[in-house]
């Protein structure tokens, strides 16, 4: 489980991703394509990464899954065939740390949504992942850290 939950202000972040369709039993390999290739492109023409990888959900149906998997950068690149610019969204969002293998990392995002709601807030668009940890330096699946991003609407 989630370590804290906080509400984090966030300035819009400009983004290179891939985004598509993919389903729920293929999520781990798409997001296993993705990101390299994102990665090797922004390397590839000279541009700078501002952060951890991404993914964001932006349609669950069913075994279907909306996928965006991505780079924050300094500044938005021209897109390359599935690679494109956009941006994640500025302001308030709720943050849940969690830390251990990627399969909690549903029960944190439930958590977080239930500790959303206790506060009376509204999310304002769907949720991403920043994958503070890179697994191919800490291989111990226990000390991963990933934070969950859900973006809120304006409180009044």
């Amino acid at each position: 489980m989630p370590e804290e939950y906080t509400i984090r202000t966030l300035a819009p972040q400009p983004v290179m991703s891939i985004r598509g369709w993919t389903t729920a039993a293929e999520l781990s390999q798409a997001i296993g394509e993705r990101l390299p290739a994102v990665w090797r492109y922004v390397r590839e023409v000279g541009g700078m990464i501002a952060g951890p990888p991404f993914t964001r959900y932006h349609a669950i149906e069913g075994e279907r899954v909306d996928l965006e998997a991505g780079l924050p950068v300094r500044s938005a690149l021209p897109a390359r065939g599935e690679i494109r610019p956009g941006e994640l969204p500025g302001g308030d969002a709720a943050v849940a740390t969690h830390v251990g293998p990627y399969e909690g990392l549903p029960a944190t995002g439930a958590a977080l949504a239930k500790w959303v709601a206790a506060r009376g807030r509204t999310a304002a668009g769907p949720n991403w992942e920043l994958y503070v940890t890179d697994p191919g330096i800490e291989p111990n699946p226990a000390k991963w850290r990933t934070e969950i991003l859900k973006p809120l609407t304006k409180s009044s």
